[in-house]
């Protein structure tokens, strides 16, 4: 499904009276007539019977033809259709002429029928279930087989029909044996009507929630009108009963059966109250409008805590999420997708017809895309809002991940460093101090013994300042054991009370690093700039995450946040976050929260 984020159109007329309405309308009207045709002779003395049977036949189509124009309601639709013509045809059997009689059973079998198959089918549009194909079969044997039972054994005037224009073969008429199969007709009816019942119960558990609250009602009301039938059809189940008796069955079960389409449009109804009371959800839901609320918003209204949603950034020329990070989605041609089975993902676009958004919605929902469009096109201004902050957000990310690929670029060139200071310059002022000694040593001038002696405490002076310029381009210690190590030897060189717990787990190279250069600077800043007597250092995990705390006491200078803006922007680079709290004669924390990867 592509849902379109439009203006509203104007309608001149009202949105309830559509084309669809008028030709429900059309159609209702239409099969009233038929029934009104076929019972004429019982209609004459029965004018009360008579407006039942018809608002009940117009009731079936006009539902019927209403739910034909929605997309997965289809077949339901025509199902429904086609049972009010059945049930307008029934009514034949008035005429007690010509082949009235014996159509009559089969419209009636086939009424009930294509309204028990068109419930099985509601409203996914098709029959989802092994137990709904079973007993879709078994009734096909029962509501024909049984009719055809019934005629094969019984002459016309033992099924109620005494007219002289009957067409009733009767190839084997013997009325025991029609007594037996009546008899056996009732029972299978009742059976039919109370395993329909069951098969809909064993459903119902099986149905997401939104689904399960749609059909229920439609649940009880079919399986109420199918026991209805069987209880109501087994007492006229005998020989030489009154065609008037017969006809009067008829227009109790039809009068009981327009539960049904009533269930049916109150259903609809729902569904359609629904969708507009989700534009008012969405827009309190929504506002002030941030990504985050847009997609928990639809995630409330639609009732589907998986929810998920990206939006497309124009500038990076993809979709991302909710935290702007890009994604890669797998989507065809009509803008529909499925993973994990029955998720499925919708592309919203915009009014000029860009790509706006993607949503990915549950099974669940897959029977309720008029309700899902009603909540995108409803949430269409926040949307768009929403796709501007991911867009900055995405953008933001792009900045990050430079920041992080500098850090890398940084972590590495220091390791390099460090690496060749420690295998190139140090070797070299070594083997030139080694030199400087032997040269005292051989040499019989005082004055050049002096002058090498002196050469060579300045050369060590210089080899102590590398050495520790090594140290902090790349400590080895950090390299080889990792943040609590290095840490102890900092402490150590700073001549102030600091108490160290740190976690012995490693982390990459990039955190460790960072996090240790950071450091290094709170430490400093706690010694040259606020003069602390006693500094603690925290480090370890929390929910997948690193976090490092800093506390110094003395008295810190007025804008500690300010001195330590270097460390904010490196921890930030790896999507971090630092938060500096204190002031002059309070202390100062610094703590520093980083992902673990």
């Amino acid at each position: 499904m592509v849902v379109v984020i439009s203006a509203p159109r104007r309608r001149r007329s009202p949105p309830w009276f559509g084309a669809e309405t008028r030709r429900a309308l059309a159609a209702g009207l239409a099969v009233a007539g038929l029934a009104l045709l076929a019972g004429w002779p019982y209609w004459r003395g029965h004018p009360a019977a008579a407006a039942i049977t018809l608002a009940s036949c117009a009731a079936i189509a006009v539902v019927g033809v209403l739910l034909a124009t929605g997309g997965r309601t289809r077949r339901t639709g025509l199902l429904f259709a086609a049972a009010s013509v059945c049930w307008a045809a029934n009514w034949a059997a008035s005429w007690d002429a010509t082949l009235g009689p014996i159509m009559s059973p089969y419209a009636q079998a086939t009424f009930y029928l294509a309204l028990a198959v068109g419930v099985l089918l509601y409203p996914g549009g098709r029959l989802e279930y092994l137990a709904d194909r079973i007993w879709t079969v078994l009734a096909c044997v029962v509501l024909w087989g049984c009719p055809t039972a019934l005629w094969v054994t019984s002459e016309p005037e033992w099924a109620a029909f005494r007219g002289d224009s009957v067409w009733w073969p009767a190839p084997f008429p013997d009325l025991e044996v029609f007594r037996t199969v009546l008899k056996v007709s009732g029972g299978l009816y009742v059976f039919l009507a109370v395993s329909l019942a069951v098969v809909l119960l064993l459903r119902l558990p099986r149905m997401g929630r939104m689904r399960r609250l749609l059909i229920l009602p439609v649940t009880l009301a079919i399986g109420f009108v199918g026991i209805s039938a069987a209880l109501t059809q087994k007492p006229v189940m005998t020989t030489s009963i009154p065609l008037d008796d017969l006809l009067h069955v008829y227009v109790v079960q039809g009068a009981v059966v327009v539960i049904v389409p009533l269930t049916l449009l109150a259903s609809g109804l729902r569904v359609r109250i629904a969708e507009l009371t989700v534009a008012g959800r969405m827009l309190r839901l929504t506002a002030p409008v941030s990504v985050e609320r847009v997609r928990d918003a639809l995630r409330d209204v639609l009732h589907d805590p998986t929810l998920e949603l990206w939006f497309w950034a124009p500038m990076e020329e993809t979709y991302v999420d909710t935290a702007g990070l890009p994604v890669t989605l797998d989507l065809a041609d009509d803008g529909t997708g499925e993973r994990d089975g029955d998720r499925r993902r919708h592309r919203v676009r915009s009014a000029a017809g860009g790509p706006l958004a993607v949503v990915e919605l549950g099974g669940a929902l897959r029977d309720h895309g008029s309700l899902v469009e009603a909540a995108l096109v409803a949430g269409g201004r926040a949307l768009e809002t929403a796709r501007l902050q991911a867009s900055v957000q995405a953008g933001l990310e792009q900045v990050r991940a430079a920041y992080r690929r500098l850090v890398r670029a940084e972590t590495v060139e220091r390791e390099r460093l460090a690496r060749d200071l420690h295998d190139g310059a140090q070797q070299r002022l070594l083997a030139l101090g080694a030199m400087l000694g032997t040269l005292e040593a051989v040499t019989g001038d005082p004055a050049v013994r002096e002058h090498a002696r002196n050469c060579r405490g300045e050369l060590m002076e210089a080899l102590a300042e590398l050495r520790a310029l090594a140290r902090e381009v790349q400590p080895a210690l950090l390299v080889q054991d990792g943040l609590g190590p290095a840490l102890e030897v900092v402490a150590e060189r700073l001549g102030t009370r600091v108490a160290l717990d740190v976690t012995p787990r490693r982390f990459s190279r990039e955190i460790e690093s960072t996090l240790y250069s950071a450091l290094c600077e709170a430490l400093s800043y706690a010694v040259d700039r606020a003069r602390a007597t006693q500094v603690s250092v925290r480090v370890g995990e929390k929910d997948g995450r690193l976090v490092a705390e800093v506390g110094l006491d003395g008295a810190a200078p007025a804008a500690p946040a300010a001195d330590l803006a270097g460390l904010t922007g490196r921890i930030r680079a790896l999507r971090g976050e630092v938060e500096v709290d204190g002031g002059p004669g309070t202390g100062t924390t610094v703590r520093m929260d980083l992902p673990c990867e």
